[in-house]
């Protein structure tokens, strides 16, 4: 199953990214800047080995699983433990790409979008087994990053 699940197209351009609570996910995400990373790896990996396509990384503790759709531009990387299955989670992947474009294949490849178009995906991924739960809420990078904002406008108006 994966922890995260994260579509995007190829310039980076988040559709659904989504942290499931899994031993790889993060416990306050913002997965939609991780999305612009993960398309400029399908872009490296395309510019530096040919027009082979990127299709899992392995880091120490987890799996980066890829799966492109050339034609409509789309990507979808899930991240996994290393100890999940990996054949199953490619035919996760498939089956992802395949409903995910039968639901949002006309919504997707036009540049802009509204990502609230796809908040019901998770419903889909719960129904194909692919998570095991409902996703983490996101926290707001504004939330998040409060104290941090405040420890610098104190030092700031200190030196004023």
């Amino acid at each position: 199953m994966a922890d995260d699940v994260f579509v995007m197209d190829t310039s980076g351009l988040p559709y659904y990214s989504k942290c499931f609570g899994g031993e790889t996910c993060k416990m306050q995400p913002d997965h939609t800047l991780q999305t612009g990373f993960f398309a400029a790896m399908y872009a490296f990996s395309k510019e530096s080995f040919g027009q082979q396509d990127i299709q899992t990384v392995v880091f120490s503790n987890l799996r980066l699983h890829f799966r492109i759709d050339k034609e409509k531009e789309l990507i979808i990387v899930f991240t996994s433990p290393l100890s999940e299955d990996s054949e199953k989670v490619e035919k996760q992947l498939d089956m992802t790409l395949e409903k995910f474009i039968d639901l949002y294949g006309d919504k997707i490849g036009r540049g802009y979008i509204n990502v609230s178009d796809f908040d019901n995906f998770e419903d889909t991924l719960l129904e194909l087994g692919v998570v095991p739960k409902r996703a983490m809420k996101d926290i707001p990078l504004k939330t998040r990053y409060k104290s941090w904002w405040k420890k610098i406008v104190k030092k700031k108006k200190e030196f004023s």
